[in-house]
C-alpha cells in the first residue's frame, strides 16, 4: 500500500524539518564528525516517530511507555537532534556531540537518557525491538508500541529478515518498523550491493500490513502511524523512500557524504541553503 506522493526528490522540507537539519549540520561540522547524509534522510521519520509517542511517559520512564530504536546507529545525529526538539534533550548536551568525553558518540548510545537500546552493529535492533514488543504483550500493555527505525542497507543483514518472520509469526500488531529506503549504503547504490526492488513485497510476504510513503513527507508518515494504532492484527512496516542527504542540495544523492565530514566552506553553504530555503 502508498502513503501518498513517492519522489521524495521533489519534497520540500517543511520548516521544523529545516530547524532540525540545522541542528545536525550544527553539531557534525563542530565534532568533526561523518554521516551527515545519513542523517539527513532521516529527519521526518524519527520526527514522525516522536510526534506520535507519548513524550511524557517516555521522560517518566514508565514501564509502559513507547519504545523507540534506531537500529540504523550510525544516524545517531538525527536521532539526538529531533529528541531535543520533542525536549528529550537539552542544548547544552547536544552540543557536545562526538567529543571527547560526550556520552553522544557517534552512535546511539543507551547510556544517554531515554535512549532505549545501543546500536551501531547493523542489523540488531528489530530482533531487540521483536523481544521488547513480545514483552510489552506479555505484562499486558496492549496500546504500548515498538518503534525500530533501519536503513536499506542494513536489510542486507539475515538478522533482520529472522526478526521480520518472527514478528510475522507472532503477529506483533504493537511492532512498527520503519525503513530509511535512500537507495545508497556505505559502499554505493544497494541495488548494486544486493537488490532491494521488492522490498515491500519482501516484508509483506512475512505477515506485515507493509506501506510505501514519501519519507520526507513527516504529515503521510504520522498519517500511517496514527492509522496503524488500532484495528490492527499484523506488525507494521513502513518503507519511506528518502534522499540521502535530503535538504542540502549538494549533498543530496551523494555517497561522498556517507563519510566525509563538512569543512568550513561546505557548513556555511549547507546552512545558507537551510536558512533561506522557501
Amino acid at each position: 500500500m502508498s502513503g501518498g506522493n513517492l519522489d521524495p526528490k521533489q519534497t520540500a522540507i517543511s520548516s521544523r524539518g529545516k530547524a532540525i537539519r540545522r541542528s545536525i549540520l550544527q553539531i557534525v561540522h563542530d565534532s568533526g564528525a561523518s554521516h551527515i547524509g545519513s542523517a539527513f534522510s532521516l529527519v521526518e521519520a524519527l520526527s514522525a516517530v516522536f510526534s506520535c509517542v507519548n513524550i511524557d511517559n517516555i521522560r517518566n520512564r514508565q514501564e509502559d511507555r513507547d519504545r523507540v530504536l534506531l537500529s540504523k546507529g550510525h544516524g545517531a545525529a538525527a536521532l539526538y537532534a529531533v529528541m531535543h526538539a520533542y525536549g528529550l534533550m537539552d542544548k547544552e548536551l547536544l552540543s557536545t556531540y562526538f567529543k571527547n568525553g560526550s556520552l553522544l558518540s557517534g552512535h546511539s548510545s543507551h547510556f544517554v537518557p531515554y535512549v532505549e537500546h545501543s546500536t551501531g552493529a547493523l542489523g540488531h535492533g528489530l530482533s531487540v525491538g521483536v523481544g521488547i514488543a513480545i514483552g510489552l504483550k506479555s505484562k499486558g500493555f496492549l496500546s504500548s508500541r515498538v518503534f525500530v527505525i533501519l536503513g536499506d542497507g542494513e536489510t542486507h543483514e539475515g538478522s533482520n529478515w529472522e526478526g521480520f518472520m518472527f514478528a510475522g509469526h507472532r503477529c506483533l500488531n504493537n511492532l512498527c518498523v520503519l525503513v530509511d529506503n535512500n537507495n545508497l549504503g556505505g559502499v554505493g547504490i544497494t541495488d548494486s550491493v544486493c537488490s532491494l526492488r521488492n522490498l515491500e513485497k519482501m516484508i509483506e510476504s512475512f505477515g506485515f500490513a507493509t506501506f510505501s510513503v514519501d519519507g520526507h513527507d513527516e504529515p503521510a508518515i504520522r498519517k500511517i502511524i496514527q492509522e496503524t494504532a488500532t484495528n490492527n492484527s499484523k506488525p507494521v512496516a513502513i518503507v519511506c523512500h528518502t534522499v540521502k542527504g535530503k535538504g542540502v542540495s549538494f549533498m543530496e544523492a551523494d555517497e561522498c557524504w556517507h563519510y566525509r565530514p563538512p569543512n568550513k566552506e561546505a557548513f556555511q553553504k549547507a546552512m545558507a541553503e537551510l536558512e533561506h530555503q522557501a
